[in-house]
């Protein structure tokens, strides 16, 4: 079989792969990776409806970048794309979803009762700058593999390992998100296990890169809700909390103590893989300065798929690109139909507080949002986090409800994104902890209880920086 053939194949099988694996835990063990193959007259109806929904998926991403376009009809296709989805949403996805659009709704006609237009179109487009990029990043998955090609590589132990590891699910999930987390733990497993330090260490590593990411949706939802925010200083603020965060997993889980359990896997991580990653920030950048006008979300949006394309023509050619590109918008699309749908029904949330607040004088629990009042807002988000809330749920109504104050917008981007990642770790239903408990049976209440003096040390440390930013921004 010809190198690039052999090379086509093994994509379309970890985009299978990947579609189990972002699944809910109730459906994870279920998937069929390819139902055409068995039970063709069950599943016929089912296939033709994800392939309908990635390619409206596949238009979301196009229509949210095209210039002068409002987002309201990339927020439609979504829509039509997961109402396709609806037999691939957990149970607590469709919960969570139902509540929050009937919040939103609820909203809208009470605004409307008062005197308030009814917009629509506002809740179609609150979050779709969030929603394109997290369609648009999936496509990093077909190009960017953190080990290389060495799967016959033996697994490091050690400290070096431990860091090697924590490293590399931070850079590499902080552009392609979620896939690293699976690719990293099936590696890792042992008799199909994976065990409490090297579960922590992809867990907290991977959630860490919420604290500055530029690819991840945290920050796609904080730039929306603290509009004026400038990304780079956001970032850079970012950066000592994440260091801070991995030091500290580091010495929670530290592979040299006999105290703490079996001795620490690693992963084999190649680095030399990081030049895919790299560039796309350095075409953002460039873009971003050629044309300061258009939005970074949607600069990002539009690099991330036309990269991918660009690197697998490269590769593999116009045809084997093509299979392997048609076999993303068919599986790989619609694997993060879970968070799509999240993420659309808190935009309906977001409309719906926005007409209830703006059709009354409204109560605000602050007259001005500095350190203070920052901080106290990420208690706030942590605490509903730890209570199984979606950290862009909280950070939807903080934006919102804030907004009326005119809070400095990186000092609030700031704090929503220390609540973001420090919630995920501490909420017992996240995504990421139903990922896991799913593949690899770990409860997710469990990183409640591991993870607690660690979400407690962070809270100290970035109440401390948001002081210090807010004196450094001015804010008093």
């Amino acid at each position: 079989m010809p190198c690039c053939e052999a090379r086509a194949r093994a994509r379309v099988l970890f985009c299978y792969h990947s579609r189990a694996a972002l699944l809910p835990a109730t459906q994870a063990t279920t998937v069929n990776p390819c139902p055409r193959l068995f039970h063709p007259h069950l599943h016929l109806s089912i296939t033709h409806r994800e392939t309908m929904a990635g390619v409206l998926l596949a238009l979301m991403i196009a229509a949210s970048v095209l210039p002068g376009v409002p987002l309201w009809p990339a927020g439609l296709l979504g829509w039509c794309a997961v109402l396709l989805l609806t037999h691939r949403l957990g149970q607590r996805q469709r919960l969570q979803s139902a509540w929050l659009i009937g919040l939103g709704l609820a909203g809208m006609i009470w605004g409307v009762l008062q005197g308030m237009p009814l917009r629509l179109d506002q809740a179609l487009a609150s979050n779709q700058g969030l929603v394109g990029l997290l369609a648009a990043v999936s496509f990093l998955r077909l190009v960017t593999r953190p080990g290389g090609t060495g799967d016959s590589e033996p697994l490091p132990r050690g400290r070096r390992a431990l860091w090697r590891t924590l490293l590399g699910v931070h850079l590499f999930g902080a552009v392609i998100n979620l896939s690293t987390v699976v690719i990293l733990g099936d590696r890792m497993t042992s008799h199909g296990r994976l065990g409490r330090r090297r579960a922590l260490a992809l867990t907290r590593g991977f959630a860490a890169a919420a604290f500055w990411s530029p690819f991840f949706s945290a920050m796609a939802a904080a730039l929306i809700y603290a509009p004026g925010a400038r990304m780079g200083v956001v970032v850079l603020a970012g950066l000592p909390m994440a260091a801070l965060s991995l030091w500290l997993t580091a010495r929670d889980i530290d592979p040299e103590d006999p105290t703490l359990g079996a001795p620490f896997i690693g992963y084999p991580m190649h680095f030399a893989a990081l030049w895919i990653p790299g560039l796309l920030v350095l075409i953002v950048l460039v873009a971003h300065s050629a044309a300061p006008g258009v939005s970074i979300l949607a600069t990002i949006t539009l690099s991330a798929p036309l990269l991918s394309t660009a690197i697998l023509l490269a590769q593999e050619g116009g045809a084997r690109t093509l299979t392997t590109l048609g076999e993303h918008i068919r599986y790989g699309l619609p694997s993060v139909v879970n968070e799509l749908a999240l993420f659309l029904a808190a935009g309906v949330l977001a409309a719906g507080l926005t007409a209830a607040t703006g059709s009354a004088a409204g109560w605000l629990p602050f007259s001005h949002f500095g350190a203070a009042q920052a901080s106290l807002l990420l208690l706030a988000m942590v605490g509903i986090a730890a209570l199984g809330v979606h950290p862009v749920i909280t950070l939807a109504t903080a934006g919102v409800w804030l907004a009326p104050l005119h809070p400095d917008p990186n000092l609030l981007a700031i704090t929503l994104l220390m609540g973001w990642a420090i919630g995920v770790p501490a909420n017992p239903l996240s995504g990421l902890h139903l990922i896991l408990q799913g593949r690899y049976g770990i409860d997710g209440y469990a990183f409640l209880r591991w993870n607690t003096g660690y979400v407690l040390r962070c809270l100290g440390a970035a109440i401390l920086l948001l002081h210090l930013y807010a004196t450094l921004l001015g804010v008093a």
